[in-house]
């Protein structure tokens, strides 16, 4: 099942875009953060593990997106249950986002060494 999920996000604060639902794996293959203000603008986004809430991925911290430009992935993950993707913004942004994603009923697999 495809899906796309656009959001506004709020100015300097943590927004949980997505959460894959329990007997899911989601397969991303776009995401697209917007800087719709007129001066450049901080963007951290990373990828939560759902069996480790403490085991972040890093996409991007503070990068600076432009004014009124954006920053896109396409072909970037696959995540099991429960992964989610994070976005937080600085201070007085006006930010969207898009994340584009395959959502596929599967078995629970097991972690990888290192995940």
């Amino acid at each position: 099942m495809k899906h796309s999920i656009g959001l506004t996000l709020a100015a300097g604060v943590e927004t949980e875009v997505m959460v894959v639902p329990a007997g899911y794996k989601a397969e991303v293959n776009n995401m697209f953060v917007s800087n719709n203000v007129g001066n450049n603008k901080a963007v951290t986004i990373y990828w939560k593990h759902g069996h480790d809430p403490l085991h972040k991925i890093y996409i991007v911290t503070g990068y600076i997106i432009s004014a009124n430009n954006y920053l896109m992935f396409q072909d970037s993950m696959v995540m099991q249950e429960g992964d989610s993707i994070h976005i937080a913004t600085e201070a007085a942004t006006a930010m969207s986002c898009i994340v584009s994603f395959d959502l596929r009923k599967e078995a629970k697999t097991v972690a990888f060494a290192g995940e």
